[in-house]
């Protein structure tokens, strides 16, 4: 089973990678993405330290058309996705819901988790993700 968590957020307040690691530590997750990526480019696996091991998920962006934001009911002014991916590893996605609920706090962006339909606010995102982190160290 893959699970897709998206973050629809305008362009301009996509954190770089070290911004990114910064707040998830901030944020208090004991995560560590690696930041040797184009955040505007980069597709495909990105790893972090988890429990001193390497975790991580896909990721993948897109750009978004004034229509196509509308269409997917998401914030004003959105214009750029972030979809991560993982399957069926619970490190791996511990990383992923950290990595999107801080992803969509910093960026004033709205995390969609495909699975559940369930849409979280900026203000919500790392709670739900604190959850969810919470759980999977747990499982």
């Amino acid at each position: 089973m893959s699970v897709d968590l998206i973050v629809y957020l305008r362009h301009a307040a996509m954190p770089t990678p070290s911004v990114w690691r910064k707040a998830i530590r901030d944020a208090g997750f004991l995560v560590q993405l690696d930041t040797d990526f184009d955040p505007d480019t980069a597709s495909g696996f990105r790893p972090c330290q988890y429990q001193g091991a390497v975790s991580g998920f896909e990721y993948f962006v897109s750009r978004l058309s004034p229509s196509e934001a509308a269409e997917c009911g998401e914030p004003p002014g959105s214009d750029f996705s972030v979809t991560l991916v993982t399957h069926s590893d619970l490190k791996d996605f511990a990383c992923s819901v950290v990595a999107a609920g801080v992803l969509a706090q910093v960026s004033g962006g709205l995390l969609v988790d495909q699975q559940s339909g369930e849409s979280f606010s900026a203000s919500d995102a790392v709670v739900w993700a604190a959850e969810q982190f919470a759980e999977a160290e747990r499982g």
